[in-house]
């Protein structure tokens, strides 16, 4: 592996001297032999000129081919620092003086402020100019000699080759120094992983002074002996004539570059035919899945995601290319550098483990320059903490779960902005979206969300989409406000920013005052002006927006449904959060139906509907983050249970049967005929058992008939109390500090449990239905029965029966182990392996 830029160009000038090498729209191709030239022209002018090793040149150009030949030329002999051109005057004083720079190389005919800063300090100005003639890249540096000329001697594998700056976004800039060592290993890393070869093309629509666009598109091509074109940035439609003049194999973008041509796509159906792209690579932000199967749809090729930053010379994790699986919204495996998963402590986690993602290798700087406080806490046990939340699966497949600063504290709930960006985009007229932090006065922080509908889709509400993200998250997942903008501000580079977007969209989240009119809205805005203690509260005013929380809205609800005269939820305010959206949820009725116990969790869709029962408490948001990674096309509906004070004698019992019977009647009014595909936790697994053989009884079929985590008695065998306690002593001495906190968590949780039972059951029962005792017998049932079984036992000194004691009471039994316990296998990460096998028997029985 060639280890500097000029050895890699050499290579390729001694191997193949005529092969193409940079092309560019209206330009003749540049071939490697005259690009070597070219590059060692450079690099002479620039020692002509005293610039030398480890001298800085800050780069000001445009998108092209000469901003490519000009990073390549200075890195051969010096240090290349590119920067945005379309910088204000702060800025490039900023990044000049940071870079510490010696000289300024800048388009002769770009009108910049880069240039009068430059003057200001000092620095030496170079001038580059072409001709439309040239050959790409091709250009001449104008500039006088100052002092005495540097040795004519190039860059070493440990000399810095580029210096770029991180965001910045909250905090000063850092400066990132990277060794042609380092980018040349992550350039061979990219060949590696696409596989490129002489013959591919790169067609680079990405801007030149960031990492992505230099390494993954200019100088990996140029390692593999391929070809590159530069064009002059991310145009939608010349994109499109790109793609037909120079037929590239390849391109590589940011995700918001990969939806506008998709959005394109409909305008140019003759070139997407006749595209010849052997794949698309995203990389730099996460790509939502649903971009990724359009784009695939589209072009008929593979979509390559990949995870990359700064400081990693960019790639770190890719997809690979077919035959082996791509995963969407993974980030695939290790592609180069060591990839690992780190808790607070700095222990390596195992597979399955969330924690901070870590990195080690050949492309990974050495440390931030002059900031040891920031490589102090960006360094441990020799690995570079990149700040991202991740965890990998089984397959060793990254997930990246959250950007730790971006996580959103709603008072004390952690939320992951990232799942919702993703719960928002399955909604059919979404194009865009990024949640974000808002600030809040009771809970800190609170979450809101700005979204871009698709074209010729303007009639979509907050309202409608708020309900959507019902649908997909839990409550405190579900953004306080949504809002609907033209545009989602940018960066640089093409990427939604996420941090500072509050203040970017304050006046989009600030509402006009509509005074209340009608009697209900004037009561409820009475109530929120005394518990909110505000002033004037408006029809528009979003109750958290104002300051509320889970406890003011169970007060408010509670004074609302005592003055109007009915029972009000708490989680109706969550679902309409304004005194207009409220109002109406009143006055049409809407609260919860007495006589009916089924939820439309996902009513819409092509496959026969999913029926879920929860466990012993009947809450039906225990199934939230399974149903988001099931098949999008699979309705989902899930009972709740009914209200004690409604049941009738029998139920009021616990007759496990009769309420069967009552939830079979209401599914067959949704689904009049079989077969029916069933699943059921902890004791909903004894009601969907149950519900299955009345559906036998009554001549229907049962297509699935799945039980989660229930034990028959006589499938647990617990040990003495002493036992109990020597285990319980041996898991916590073996244990690191997050693994002892999540004990601590379940042996609390376990005891609040049985304090409860005992000391308050009339209260217990009224709140969390307790489980029928003694009613459950289960009779043979002759068909496939599927049982989920946990993998983590959080018991002490208890064995369990591997197949929980439902041996010999099918005619077939499918046993899946998922991971988890019984207290995580519907939260994350867990709760993806218990939807990953139960979209496998989905699949099995449609088949």
């Amino acid at each position: 592996m060639q280890q500097t830029v000029h050895q890699i160009l050499q290579q390729q000038s001694e191997q193949s001297p005529s092969a193409t090498a940079i092309l560019a729209p209206g330009r003749p191709p540049l071939d490697y032999h005259l690009l070597n030239l070219h590059i060692e022209s450079i690099a002479g002018r620039l020692q002509a000129m005293g610039i030398g090793r480890g001298d800085r040149v800050a780069i000001v150009l445009p998108n092209g081919p000469e901003m490519a030949c000009a990073f390549l030329g200075v890195a051969t002999t010096a240090t290349s620092a590119p920067l945005n051109p379309s910088y204000r005057d702060s800025e490039f004083d900023f990044y000049l003086a940071d870079l510490n720079a010696k000289a300024l190389m800048i388009d002769e005919g770009l009108d910049s402020p880069a240039r009068k800063v430059a003057r200001t300090r000092g620095l030496r100005i170079i001038d580059v100019a072409h001709k439309p003639e040239d050959a790409a890249g091709i250009f001449q540096l104008t500039g006088n000699p100052n002092g005495n000329p540097s040795a004519a001697e190039f860059a070493g594998p440990d000399d810095v080759a580029l210096v770029l700056h991180t965001s910045g976004t909250t905090s000063r800039p850092k400066i990132v120094p990277l060794t042609h060592r380092n980018i040349c290993a992550s350039a061979f890393n990219v060949v590696s992983t696409l596989q490129l070869t002489e013959s591919d093309r790169c067609l680079n629509v990405m801007p030149l002074f960031h990492i992505h666009g230099l390494i993954a598109a200019v100088l990996a091509s140029l390692n593999a002996g391929a070809s590159v074109v530069c064009s002059p940035g991310f145009q939608p439609d010349p994109f499109f004539a790109w793609l037909d003049a120079f037929k590239p194999t390849w391109y590589t973008a940011v995700p918001t570059m990969h939806q506008t041509i998709l959005s394109r796509v409909e305008a140019h159906r003759d070139v997407v035919a006749n595209s010849s792209l052997r794949l698309i690579r995203s990389s730099s932000a996460s790509l939502p899945p649903q971009v990724m199967k359009q784009l695939e749809a589209a072009f008929h090729a593979p979509v390559i995601e990949a995870y990359g930053m700064t400081e990693a010379s960019h790639q770190m994790t890719s997809n690979p290319l077919p035959p082996r699986p791509r995963k969407p919204g993974l980030v695939g495996i290790a592609a180069g550098p060591e990839v690992n998963i780190m808790d607070a402590e700095g222990s390596l986690l195992d597979a399955e483990q969330p924690g901070e993602i870590v990195i080690r290798g050949a492309n990974v700087t050495l440390g931030y320059e002059n900031n040891p406080s920031a490589n102090q806490s960006a360094f441990s046990h020799g690995w570079f903490r990149t700040g991202d939340e991740g965890v990998f699966d089984r397959d060793g497949y990254l997930r990246i779960t959250g950007r730790i600063k971006e996580m959103v504290n709603r008072g004390g709930e952690k939320v992951a902005p990232k799942e919702v960006d993703e719960a928002l985009l399955d909604h059919p007229n979404v194009a865009q979206a990024v949640a974000f932090s808002v600030p809040h006065p009771t809970l800190g922080e609170d979450l809101a969300a700005a979204v871009v509908l698709r074209e010729r889709t303007t009639t979509t509400t907050e309202k409608e989409l708020r309900e959507f993200a019902f649908s997909r998250l839990a409550d405190f997942k579900v953004p306080s406000r949504i809002i609907v903008v033209d545009e989602i501000p940018k960066g640089a580079t093409g990427k939604l920013q996420r941090l500072g977007l509050a203040e970017k969209l304050e006046s989009n989240l600030t509402m006009e005052y509509v005074p209340p009119l009608q009697v209900t809205e004037q009561t409820l805005a009475e109530i929120w002006e005394n518990i909110l203690g505000r002033g004037k509260v408006g029809i528009h005013d979003n109750f958290f927006a104002l300051g509320g929380d889970s406890l003011t809205a169970t007060a408010a609800m509670t004074e609302a449904g005592s003055r109007i005269g009915r029972e009000l939820q708490p989680a109706m305010l969550f679902r309409a959060p304004t005194i207009e959206q409220l109002a109406m949820l009143i006055q049409d009725g809407a609260i919860t139906d007495p006589d009916s116990y089924l939820v439309h969790v996902r009513p819409h869709g092509s496959k026969k509907p999913l029926f879920l029962v929860p466990g012993h408490g009947g809450d039906v948001f225990t199934y939230v983050h399974l149903t988001r990674y099931l098949d999008p096309d699979q309705p989902v509906y899930v009972f709740r249970y009914p209200e004690p004070a409604r049941l009738d004698d029998q139920i009021a019992s616990g007759m496990v049967r009769d309420m069967a019977a009552l939830y079979v009647r209401e599914m067959r009014s949704v689904q009049p005929e079989g077969p029916y595909l069933l699943a059921g936790f902890c004791f909903g697994g004894e009601l969907v058992y149950e519900m299955a053989q009345l559906l036998r009884a009554q001549g229907q079929l049962t297509g699935l008939l799945a039980v989660i985590y229930v034990y028959l008695p006589g499938a647990i065998r617990r040990a003495g109390f002493r036992a109990r306690m020597v285990n319980r002593i041996g898991i916590i001495m073996n244990s690191n500090l997050e693994e002892k906190k999540e004990y601590a968590r379940v042996v609390v949780h376990r005891m609040i449990e049985r304090i409860s039972r005992r000391l308050a059951p009339a209260v217990t029962r009224k709140l969390i239905p307790a489980p029928p005792v003694g009613t459950f017998h289960p009779k043979y049932y002759p068909g496939r029965l599927t049982l989920f079984r946990p993998i983590r036992n959080t018991e002490e000194g208890v064995t369990f029966d591997r197949y929980m004691g439902w041996s010999g009471l099918a005619a077939e039994i499918k046993l899946y182990d998922i991971p988890g316990d019984r207290y995580t296998i519907f939260s994350e990460p867990d709760v993806r392996g218990l939807a990953e096998t139960l979209n496998e028997s989905l699949d099995h029985e449609r088949s």
